[in-house]
């Protein structure tokens, strides 16, 4: 091959080589442009405007006030100094305090609750370790929602809410719903209840 040849091969690599990176630098920008668009920011919109507030309910037939942890003394009624709430479900009632032939829970023994407190039962209550509930047992072997015990047909029932140590009726674990009757002792963790009618 001669010099001339030579010559004319090198700049025919040089200008193809060129093509090359044009083509590359071509398509790069392309792509960086593509992705500037995709990742552009949205149009700024204004916030939504803050909910109306809503009006307190009336303290005499409304809906009662959040619960309070219930802790008395013994011999105390639970709910005359804070309004019980009714449970899920549950026909409005007005809290009152026990009287005759009224359902209640005693607390008969427990290592965060004081024995002897009586919870009124016109409603129904839940029980648990978290103060959302109406009886709230600071207990570690108790769960968060551990049980209810609920008003049907004239009487009353328990239910355990999936608890994991499981909520005892008269020494025997429940599996489903049972009906309550005077002197039923319930354990939950290490909290004894009796169901009494007074």
């Amino acid at each position: 091959m001669t010099e001339t040849g030579l010559i004319i091969a090198e700049v025919a690599f040089l200008v193809l080589l060129y093509l090359f990176i044009w083509a590359v630098v071509r398509s790069s920008t392309k792509a960086l442009r593509a992705a500037e668009v995709e990742t552009a920011p949205p149009e700024r919109r204004d916030p939504p405007p803050p909910p109306a507030p809503v009006p307190a309910a009336p303290t005499g037939r409304g809906v009662p006030p959040p619960p309070a942890p219930v802790t008395a003394a013994p011999g105390r009624v639970a709910g005359q100094a804070a309004t019980l709430p009714r449970a899920r479900g549950a026909a409005v009632a007005d809290p009152a305090p026990v009287a005759a032939g009224r359902p209640r829970l005693v607390v008969i023994s427990s290592a965060s609750v004081e024995p002897g407190l009586v919870v009124p039962l016109e409603t129904g209550v839940t029980i648990g370790r978290s103060k959302s509930n109406q009886l709230t047992v600071a207990d570690q072997f108790i769960s968060h929602t551990h049980a209810r015990v609920f008003r049907r047909a004239g009487g009353h029932l328990i239910e355990d809410m999936g608890s994991l140590n499981g909520t005892y009726l008269n020494g025997r674990r429940l599996k489903k719903e049972a009906e309550l009757t005077p002197g039923d002792e319930v354990r939950l963790g290490e909290t004894v209840l009796r169901f009494e009618v007074s």
